[in-house]
């Protein structure tokens, strides 16, 4: 019998065969979820991936969406668009009675139950539209006319991803009792832990501090002062109201127990098992160009503090640095104002104070802290001023 010709067989192109430079050109453009599946697929895909993101990065959006719930999807698919695995996430909105829970459990179904998450209220809110790729700024105060707020939702979401760190947040607890205090030294003590066991090293390297408006937080600043290196960059938003996620499941009982969060910290931590060649990220902090001294340096002859159930009022009176006279502060109040004279609207004040404290952690030793701290000034034209 004759043997017929045996036919040629084309290899059939499979994921496994397809180019590297391929492969990484098209798991770069997926949106965050197709990409965490696409680094599931297999251990080359997953090394992609890893390629992909070795670097920090940062997804931001806005909206101004008067529907909160268009607007809260409107920046999370924004944000998701493109490759990101969220390490923390901020979220910050302004409005009217607006309900942060609702916010807080929609981001931690979309961006997962172990991602630390804030969300707080802000008096203004800035960055790229989620929708059209324009800047937008807007501030709270625009929203009232004649002493009420007109309906309004705004929203910034930022999402973060940071190579050889570990994020979470850890909160300041304080009883519900009247009067008393924050558990100050815990939550010092609660943010140093986390940061050993982590990375080996009690002194995290940034925290990013939001604390409620109803509570003092110069106290825990003082003792974060005292209790972490100086290498450890704190910012953050000292009177609001938040709610936070914690990758913890137990820091987040807070609802339901004797305490509330009279403050909470993002930390970031430094990872001792990151992968071989991950770079080391630093932190910067920067004065805003919006905030400038005015005036010359003062030296202060008499200070006398008026306790009221509103607060503290501050009686001061003082030198200018290398004079003589003695000035009260509606004198101060006048030099400023006359610098000011040209200035567009209606700049907030302050009087920054230097200041040496003794403080301690627990059982540590004390010692002496110099502390640059900023007194809102409250009134323009009384002599009590801050």
């Amino acid at each position: 019998m004759e043997e017929k010709p045996k036919e040629l067989k084309t290899p059939m192109t499979s994921f496994a065969s397809i180019n590297e430079d391929l492969v990484q050109n098209i798991v770069r453009r997926l949106p965050a979820s197709s990409f965490a599946s696409a680094a599931c697929v297999s251990k080359s895909w997953n090394q992609i991936c890893n390629q992909i993101l070795s670097k920090p990065k940062f997804a931001s959006a806005c909206s101004l969406n008067k529907d909160e719930k268009v607007a809260l999807e409107e920046v999370v698919n924004k944000v998701l668009s493109e490759p990101i695995r969220p390490h923390f996430a901020i979220a910050n909105v302004i409005g009217s009675e607006v309900d942060l829970s609702e916010k807080l459990d929609f981001l931690a179904t979309k961006l997962g139950s172990q991602t630390p998450i804030v969300v707080s209220c802000a008096s203004g809110i800035m960055g790229r539209d989620a929708v059209t790729g324009e800047h937008r700024e807007v501030m709270l105060e625009e929203y009232w006319v004649d002493g009420e707020s007109n309906s309004c939702f705004g929203i910034i979401l930022t999402v973060g991803f940071l190579p050889g760190l570990i994020v979470d947040a850890i909160p300041l607890l304080q009883p519900r009792k009247v009067h008393q205090p924050a558990l100050v030294d815990e939550f010092v003590m609660n943010i140093r832990h986390y940061a050993a066991s982590v990375s080996g090293w009690a002194s995290p390297v940034g925290i990013i501090l939001f604390g409620d408006d109803g509570a003092d937080q110069k106290p825990v600043m003082e003792k974060l002062d005292h209790a972490m290196s100086r290498d450890t960059v704190i910012v953050g938003e000292e009177r609001t109201q938040f709610l936070y996620q914690s990758g913890v499941r137990s820091r987040n009982d807070y609802r339901r127990s004797e305490y509330f969060p009279a403050a909470v910290a993002l930390v970031f931590a430094r990872d001792r098992d990151k992968p071989r060649g991950t770079g080391e990220i630093q932190f910067h902090a920067a004065l805003s160009s919006g905030v400038s001294s005015i005036g010359p340096r003062y030296k202060a002859v008499s200070v006398r503090k008026i306790g009221s159930e509103t607060g503290h009022t501050t009686l001061l009176t003082a030198r200018r640095e290398g004079e003589q006279e003695i000035l009260d502060g509606q004198r101060i109040l006048d030099d400023i104002n006359n610098e000011l004279v040209d200035q567009i609207g209606r700049p907030d004040l302050y009087i920054g104070v230097t200041e040496q404290r003794k403080c301690l952690i627990g059982s540590e030793k004390s010692r002496v802290l110099t502390f640059l701290v900023f007194h809102g000034v409250t009134g323009r034209s009384r002599v009590p001023f801050c």
